[in-house]
C-alpha cells in the first residue's frame, strides 16, 4: 500500500529523442539498449492541429519487430498535451531490453512530438495513465469491420467490468456482516438473523447491480454517439470510392485499385508487406476473391504488395521480381518460376 502511494521517483529517467524517416508516418527513436525494468512509464508530449489516435509501440531484443502486440492504443487531442502510459498494467509485453520506440499515428495525422520521456513513475502517473486508458480508443472505438464489436473499457489493463465485479462482490461481503450484526442476534435467533440479513443484502446488491448496469449502459451509448458523430463528419455525403478513401488513405485506397486491376483475373495467394500499421485487414477486404496469406515466404503464394516498406523488410524480398510498379514506395511482385 505505501509502494503504491509513494512519490514518482526520479532514480530511472531517460529523455528520449524521435525522428521522422523520409516518406513514412511514424516517428521513430534511435536504437536503444535500455532495461525495461527499470521504466514503468513513457511520457509524450505531443502537438496535433486536428483530434485522432495514435499507436506507441516498441522493440525488444525478444522480438525487434515494431507491431500491435507490443503496441498501446491512444487518443490525440487538438492541441499540444502530454500523455502518459504505464506500459506494464497496459501491456503484458513490456520486457527484455528495450530496442526503439515508434509513434504511429492513424489515418495520416500529422503530430509534433514535442518530447519523450521515459520514467519510474509514481500515484499521479499511474492515476494519469489509468484515466487517459478509460476514454481511450480501445473501449470506445469499433474493432473490426464486418461485425460491431466494441470491448469493454480499459483500467490499469483490466477491464472495468471486473471491477465492478469484486466491487459488487466487496459490497456484498461487508453489507452482509453490517446487517447481521446490526441485528444484535443471540444464539436462538442466529439463524433467523442470517436469513434476514441475507435477504436485506441481497435487495441492496441488487439495486448497486442496476446502478452498474446503467452505468455501464451509459458508457456504451457514449461510444456509440462519439462513433456516430465521427462518421458523420467522414464519411456524410461522400461516394462509396471516397468513403473507401477516407478509410484507408488516399495513398493505400490508390493501391489498393492499382492491385486489383493487376493482379491475374482468377484467384491467387497474395502477400502484403508494408512499414505502416496493419494495412493488410483492408487488402484482404478489398481484394476478394484473391486470398491474403501472412507467410509471404510459403511457395503457395504467388504474389507479394509492397507498400511503403522499410529497408528490412526490401530485404527479405529474395524470392520475388517486379510485376507491376505503381510508384518506387508502392509495387506489386510476383515470385521466381522454378524451372
Amino acid at each position: 500500500m505505501l509502494a503504491c502511494l509513494a512519490l514518482p521517483s526520479l532514480a530511472a529517467e531517460e529523455s528520449i529523442p524521435f525522428f521522422q524517416p523520409p516518406n513514412t508516418p511514424y516517428l521513430n527513436s534511435p536504437q536503444l539498449t535500455l532495461d525495461s525494468s527499470d521504466f514503468n512509464t513513457i511520457s509524450l508530449k505531443i502537438k496535433a492541429n486536428q483530434a485522432g489516435s495514435a499507436r506507441l509501440m516498441w522493440a525488444n531484443n525478444y522480438d525487434p519487430q515494431f507491431n500491435q502486440a507490443k503496441s498501446v492504443w491512444f487518443y490525440v487531442k487538438k492541441g499540444s498535451h502530454s500523455y502518459y502510459f504505464n506500459l506494464p498494467s497496459q501491456n503484458p509485453n513490456w520486457f527484455g531490453w528495450l530496442k526503439g520506440l515508434l509513434v504511429y499515428p492513424e489515418n495520416n495525422l500529422p503530430i509534433e512530438l514535442q518530447k519523450a520521456k521515459l520514467t519510474s513513475g509514481g500515484w499521479l502517473t499511474n492515476l494519469l495513465s489509468g484515466w487517459q486508458e478509460y476514454w481511450g480508443p480501445k473501449g470506445r472505438l469499433v474493432i473490426g469491420s464486418t461485425i460491431n464489436l466494441i470491448p469493454s473499457s480499459s483500467l490499469w489493463g483490466r477491464s472495468i467490468n471486473l471491477y465492478l465485479y469484486w466491487a459488487t462482490a466487496l459490497f456484498f461481503g461487508v453489507a452482509f456482516i453490517l446487517n447481521f450484526f446490526k441485528q444484535r442476534p443471540n444464539k436462538k435467533k442466529a439463524q433467523t438473523a442470517v436469513a434476514q440479513a441475507f435477504k436485506q443484502t441481497a435487495r441492496q446488491t441488487l439495486i448497486l447491480a442496476i446502478i452498474f448496469w446503467l452505468g455501464l449502459t451509459l458508457n456504451s451509448d457514449y461510444n456509440f454517439w462519439q462513433i456516430f458523430k465521427d462518421h458523420l463528419g467522414r464519411y456524410a455525403g461522400k461516394t462509396l470510392a471516397q468513403k473507401r478513401a477516407v478509410a484507408y488513405g488516399q495513398e493505400y485506397y490508390d493501391f489498393l485499385l492499382f492491385a486489383q486491376q493487376k493482379l491475374p483475373q482468377k484467384p491467387v495467394e497474395f502477400g502484403l508487406i508494408s512499414s505502416n500499421y496493419a494495412p493488410e485487414l483492408q487488402a484482404r477486404i478489398f481484394l476478394v476473391p484473391h486470398i491474403y496469406t501472412a507467410d509471404f515466404q510459403n511457395q503457395s503464394c504467388q504474389y507479394l504488395l509492397v507498400f511503403k516498406p522499410s529497408q528490412e523488410q526490401l530485404a527479405t524480398l529474395k524470392n520475388y521480381a517486379s510485376y507491376a510498379i505503381l510508384n518506387p514506395s508502392a509495387f506489386i511482385m510476383k515470385r521466381h518460376t522454378i524451372k
